[in-house]
C-alpha cells in the first residue's frame, strides 16, 4: 500500500541534482535531428511534390461527415488580448482556429507533416507568435508520432519547422512572458521504444537552436512543465516513464518525480518533502500548475491508483495532500495514465480544477469538490482567462466547450474532427450508408446522397449505429439492412436489422446470434476485431480473434476453422489483448482460400477452409503489425498485404504482393513517400489499380505497383485507416483517424488506367 505522505530524503535530492548537472554539461552543446527524423521530413516534402505533379491533382476528395460527434481534443489556447480568437489542438486531426468564438473554424495546420498534436502555445508578449508541438503526449493506442515543433509569427497563417522531430511526442511548450525567443519544450519521448530524446529542451533564439536542459534516462520523459509567472527562471518538471508495450498500456513508473530549477534549467533538484514515494513503481503520470496571482502556490496531481492532489504554499519546498482528496481519487480510473491535468484559477489560489474521467473543481483549496457540467467524459485541456476567471475553454474526448460563466453554461461547437477506425459501406444506388467506429464516441453511420449529381454529393448528419467505439461492421451485400458487427473488447459477433427499425428509438433491433466456441480457451481479440462477409454468400461471415471462425448460416452456428495463428507468448500478455488476428481476407475466386494477419507479425493462409494452414510470413518484415490483406479478384494466387511498423518506430512504407498464395513476397511500395501503410485495396474493375491508405494520404498505382501517384486533392495531412469501395456508385470511401470520412470518384482513375 502506497504511503502518500512519506518524504524523499534530502541527501538523495542533492545526489540527483549533481547527476543532472553532469548530464546537462555534456548535452548542452545543441540538439540536431537524426538521419531518420530528417528522412521523415524530406519524405513529406517529396509527397507535396508528387501531389503537385499527380495526374489526379484536379480530382477532389469530398468530405461526408460526421461533424456532430467532435473528437478528442488535446489542448486549448487563447489570449485575453484577442477576444473571440481560440485555438484547439485535436489529439489527432490537426490544429483549428476561430476568430468569432466558435461560430466558424478554420484548420491551420493541414499542410504540415503531422496530424497528431500534443500541445499548442501563444507567446504572452506577442500573440502572433504561436507554437505547435506535434505528437500527442497522452499516448493512446491510436496516438501517432509527431515530427517536432513548429512556429508561426503570423497567428497561424504559416508555420516554420523548428526542430525536435526525434522527440515524437510533445507534452508542453512554455514561452517566456517577455522574451518570446526563450522557449521550453517538454517531451515524454517515444511511445513504444526506449530513446534518449526525452526531457526538457530550451531555445534562446526562437527555436533556431536547442539545448537539452533536463534528461534523466532513455525510459523517463517529462510529461508536464510549469513556469513561475513572477520569475520565469523558476521551472517545475514532472517526470514519468511514458512507455507502452504492444500488450500493455503505459507501464507504472519507477522514475516518476518532481523537479525544480531556479536558473532557467541550468540545474535541477528533486522536490519531495511531503510527497509520496510515487517513483517506487506505482505512478504513471504527474501534472503541474502554478497560481498566477500567488506563485507561491503550486499544485501537482499524481496518478497512482487514483488521483492524488498535493499543494505547496512555498514554491514546491513543502507539500501537503489536499484535505478532500478522497472525493477526487476516482477521477483517474484504471487508465489514469491518460489524464493528469491540474489547473489553478489565475486569480484565486484556492480555486483548483482536476481533469480526469470527469472535470471537478474545488473553491477551497481541495477541501470540498463539485462536478463541472460537460458534454463528454475524458478531460485533457483547460484554459482559464487571466482577465476573467469565468471565461473558460475545456477540451475532452468529445471536443471543446466555451463558457463565460465558469461552466454553469457553455456552447459546444461543431468541428469536423472525427477519429475513425474503419469503414464499411452498403452497396446501393443513389444513396448509400457508410459505417464506422469512433474513438470514445461509439458506432456511427452516415448517408451519402448522389441525387444531385456526382459533383454535388451531399450527406446527412451521422447517427448512432450498432456497436460501440471499438469493433467493426460488415454490411450484407444483398440485404443492406443487415449489419454484422463486433463490439468493445471483442464482444459478439452480432447482427442488427435496419429493416425492423423501432420508430420510437430509430434503432434496429439486435438479433440473437450464437457466440463462437473458444473451447474453454480465454479469448484474445483486437480492439477492432476483424469481421468480413464472404464474396461467395451473404450469409457467410468470417471473424478473427486468436482463431478464425466461420458461419455459413448468418451466425446461427459457428465453426472454428483454425488453430491459434499467432505467436502467443504468455510473457507478452498484459492489459491489452495481444497476439490476435487483425486482418482477414477470403479470395473472391476460390471459396475457402483465406488469409489471416496478426498483430504480432504472422500472415497465414489456408486453401482448404481451415483444414490446413501455412505460415507465409517469411519475406515480410518481422514482428510487424499485419494491418491489411487483400485477396485479388483477378488471379487466384495473388494477394496484397499492408504491414505497419508504428510500434517498432519503423516509418517505412510496406506494401507487399505475392503471386503464389503468400509463399514469396515483394515490396511494391517503391519510392512512395507515404509513411506507414494501413490498408491496401484492389480496384474491383481493374487488376492494375491498387489504392493504399497511409498515415498521411491516399496513393494509387495504375500498373500493379510499378509506380505510384498521390490520389486527389483536398485532403489534409491525415491518417487514412481504412478504404472501402462503393461499387454501385464507383466511389472510393476512406475513414480517417482525425478528419472523418471522405469520398472520391473512381471513374477518372479507371479511365486513366485505360478502363
Amino acid at each position: 500500500m502506497i504511503q502518500h505522505r512519506r518524504s524523499f530524503p534530502a541527501v538523495v535530492s542533492l545526489v540527483l541534482m549533481t547527476a543532472f548537472g553532469a548530464v546537462l554539461t555534456a548535452s548542452a552543446q545543441g540538439v540536431s535531428d537524426s538521419t531518420e527524423a530528417k528522412a521523415r521530413l524530406q519524405k513529406y516534402e517529396q509527397h507535396k511534390e508528387w501531389r503537385s505533379a499527380s495526374p489526379f491533382k484536379e480530382l477532389k476528395w469530398t468530405f461526408v461527415g460526421p461533424v456532430r460527434p467532435v473528437g478528442r481534443v488535446a489542448d486549448v489556447e487563447a489570449a485575453s488580448s484577442r477576444p473571440g480568437t481560440i485555438f484547439i489542438a485535436a489529439a489527432v486531426g490537426g490544429v483549428w482556429k476561430t476568430t468569432d468564438e466558435g461560430e466558424t473554424w478554420t484548420p491551420i495546420f493541414d499542410d504540415y507533416p503531422a496530424g497528431c498534436i500534443g500541445d499548442i502555445a501563444s507567446a504572452p508578449s506577442n500573440p502572433d507568435i504561436f507554437w505547435v508541438g506535434t505528437g500527442e503526449a497522452n499516448i493512446f493506442r491510436s496516438s501517432m508520432a509527431g515530427t517536432g515543433v513548429y512556429k508561426s509569427t503570423d497567428a497561424g497563417k504559416t508555420f516554420a519547422y523548428m526542430g525536435l522531430a526525434d522527440t515524437q511526442h510533445i507534452a508542453r511548450i512554455l514561452i517566456h512572458p517577455k522574451n518570446p525567443d526563450i522557449v521550453y519544450v517538454a517531451s515524454p519521448g517515444h511511445e513504444y521504444t526506449f530513446s534518449p530524446d526525452r526531457g526538457v529542451y530550451k531555445s534562446t533564439d526562437g527555436g533556431k537552436t536547442w539545448a537539452k536542459v533536463f534528461y534523466k534516462d532513455e525510459k523517463t520523459g517529462v510529461i508536464d512543465l510549469a513556469m513561475d509567472p513572477s520569475d520565469p527562471e523558476i521551472l517545475y518538471a514532472g517526470t514519468a516513464q511514458r512507455l507502452r508495450y504492444r500488450w500493455n498500456d503505459p507501464i507504472e513508473s519507477v522514475e516518476s518525480g518532481l523537479y525544480k530549477s531556479v536558473d532557467g534549467g541550468k540545474t535541477w533538484k528533486a522536490l519531495a518533502n511531503g510527497l509520496p514515494e510515487f517513483w517506487k513503481g506505482e505512478c504513471e503520470r504527474v501534472g503541474l500548475d502554478i497560481c498566477r496571482s500567488n506563485p507561491n502556490v503550486v499544485y501537482t496531481v499524481i496518478n497512482s491508483k487514483g488521483a492524488w492532489l498535493y499543494r505547496s504554499d512555498d514554491k514546491g519546498e513543502n507539500w501537503k495532500l489536499v484535505e478532500g482528496n478522497d472525493k477526487i481519487k476516482r477521477l483517474f480510473p484504471g487508465y489514469g495514465w491518460v489524464f493528469g491535468q491540474v489547473r489553478v484559477d489565475p486569480n484565486n489560489p484556492d480555486s483548483v480544477h482536476v481533469l480526469g474521467l470527469n472535470h471537478m473543481v474545488s473553491q477551497d483549496g481541495g477541501k470540498t469538490w463539485s462536478d463541472v457540467k460537460g458534454t463528454h467524459v475524458d478531460y485533457h485541456a483547460l484554459w482559464i482567462d487571466p482577465a476573467d476567471s469565468s471565461h473558460m475553454l475545456v477540451g475532452n474526448d468529445g471536443g471543446v466547450m466555451i463558457s463565460h460563466d465558469g461552466m454553469a453554461t457553455h456552447k459546444h461547437p461543431k468541428i469536423p474532427i472525427a477519429q475513425m477506425y474503419n469503414a464499411s459501406v452498403s452497396q446501393t444506388k443513389g444513396k448509400f450508408h457508410t459505417y464506422t467506429n469512433l474513438q470514445d464516441l461509439g458506432s456511427w453511420r452516415g448517408e451519402v446522397d448522389l441525387a444531385a449529381g456526382r459533383d454535388k454529393i451531399s450527406w446527412t448528419e451521422w447517427e448512432d449505429a450498432p456497436g460501440d467505439e471499438s469493433g467493426r461492421q460488415a454490411v450484407n451485400p444483398v440485404n443492406p439492412n443487415i449489419i454484422y458487427f463486433v463490439t468493445r473488447y471483442g464482444g459478439g459477433p452480432n447482427i442488427a436489422d435496419y429493416g425492423q427499425v423501432n420508430e420510437r428509438s430509430k434503432k434496429p433491433p439486435l438479433e440473437k446470434s450464437v457466440a463462437p466456441d473458444f473451447g474453454g480457451v480465454k479469448k484474445r481479440s483486437q480492439w477492432i476485431s476483424p469481421i468480413i462477409v464472404s464474396s461467395h454468400s451473404p450469409n457467410r461471415v468470417l471473424y478473427g480473434a486468436q482463431f478464425v471462425f466461420l458461419t455459413d448460416d448468418g451466425m446461427k452456428t459457428w465453426k472454428r476453422i483454425s488453430p491459434d495463428l499467432t505467436n502467443f507468448d504468455p510473457a507478452k500478455q498484459g492489459n491489452i489483448a495481444y497476439s490476435t488476428i487483425f486482418a482477414l481476407a477470403e479470395s473472391p475466386l476460390k471459396k475457402g482460400l483465406i488469409y489471416a494477419g496478426t498483430d504480432d507479425g504472422n500472415l497465414q493462409v489456408t486453401r482448404d477452409e481451415g483444414a490446413t494452414w501455412t505460415n507465409v510470413t517469411a519475406g515480410l518484415p518481422q514482428e510487424r503489425f499485419i494491418a491489411g490483406i487483400e485477396a485479388s479478384r483477378f488471379d487466384e494466387g495473388t494477394v496484397y498485404a499492408a504491414v505497419n511498423g508504428k510500434r517498432s518506430d519503423d516509418f517505412a512504407t510496406y506494401i507487399y504482393k505475392s503471386t503464389d498464395y503468400g509463399h514469396t513476397w515483394m515490396n511494391i511500395a517503391g519510392d512512395m513517400p507515404g509513411g506507414i501503410a494501413n490498408v491496401v485495396k484492389e480496384d474491383p474493375t481493374n487488376k492494375n489499380i491498387l489504392y493504399v491508405g497511409t498515415d498521411q494520404a491516399v496513393y494509387v498505382t495504375l500498373d500493379e505497383g510499378k509506380s505510384w501517384k498521390v490520389l486527389g486533392i483536398g485532403l489534409p495531412f491525415v491518417h487514412v485507416h481504412d478504404i472501402a469501395i462503393q461499387t454501385a456508385e464507383d466511389l472510393i470511401v476512406i475513414a480517417t483517424h482525425g478528419r472523418g470520412s471522405w469520398v472520391l470518384d473512381a471513374r477518372p482513375v479507371r479511365a486513366a488506367a485505360g478502363k
